[in-house]
């Protein structure tokens, strides 16, 4: 890698299927378990209202899991997705050029015609989903990538390696 010309350069326009995924791996993580934990813990109340006994305060215990359990059901699955959509469609984000440039010290950014450098120790996170890449920086900047636009590029295990090694 050089700092002359970039080793790996990328520009692409996420798709709605690339920019879920990204959005989904940001928020909920890539392990299956930390999606459901809130879940499972909703159902934890029911169980212990049941074994509490439905005449008595148990049956409180069991309407308040069932409520937390409705609830997060209806925003993961319905409202957040939902409004994303409305979002991604609202502000264009598929016609917006975003890209990555990766150079020997450092990385550009490329999004809305802004550029943002960052240092390869600033990554905190870089996962890898079915269509989507997911860079995060210690400043809470959240990159989404498309894995065919990197691998378009010839070089998707140059780019891989770039961020698993640090």
């Amino acid at each position: 890698m050089t700092d002359i010309a970039p080793s790996f350069s990328c520009r692409y326009h996420l798709s709605l299927e690339e920019a879920k995924e990204g959005f989904a791996l940001a928020t909920f993580g890539k392990k299956k378990f930390a999606r459901y934990i809130t879940p499972l813990i909703s159902i934890a109340i029911i169980i212990w209202g049941i074994t509490l006994g439905m005449t008595g305060v148990g049956k409180f215990y069991v309407v308040l899991g069932a409520s937390f359990l409705v609830l997060q059901l209806v925003l993961r699955f319905i409202f957040l997705p939902k409004m994303f959509s409305r979002q991604y469609t609202k502000y264009k984000f598929g016609e917006m050029e975003q890209g990555i440039d990766l150079y020997q010290n450092h990385g550009i950014l490329i999004a809305a015609g802004r550029q943002q450098n960052f240092n390869y120790s600033d990554v905190v996170k870089f996962m890898v989903g079915k269509v989507s890449y997911l860079i995060e920086l210690k400043d809470k900047t959240v990159v989404i990538l498309s894995k065919d636009a990197v691998a378009k590029t010839g070089q998707q295990a140059f780019f891989e390696s770039a961020f698993h090694q640090r």
